[in-house]
């Protein structure tokens, strides 16, 4: 089952079900083929949502809805090497 959202960012983001407790999140704006498309993973883990964000591989979050989880990957990430203030 594949699902679609639009975000605040602006985000196409597309949700595939891997299997009924894992999903793949990617930005469909970009282009298929193009690995930077794919923002990361959600696992259901007991009673939370386990999110594997590819821009900080070696990080899980947790979450207690499946919504907040999405909203965690889709959140624009600063370019490596910026300043935040």
């Amino acid at each position: 089952m594949t699902r679609t959202m639009n975000n605040m960012q602006g985000r196409d983001i597309g949700i595939n079900e891997i299997s009924p407790t894992e999903w793949r999140v990617s930005d469909r704006l970009i282009a298929d083929g193009d690995a930077s498309a794919l923002l990361g993973f959600i696992q259901r883990v007991d009673d939370a949502f386990e999110v594997t964000n590819l821009g900080r591989p070696r990080e899980r979050s947790y979450f207690s809805s499946f919504d907040r989880a999405t909203a965690s990957l889709t959140m624009r990430q600063a370019p490596a090497g910026a300043v935040l203030r």
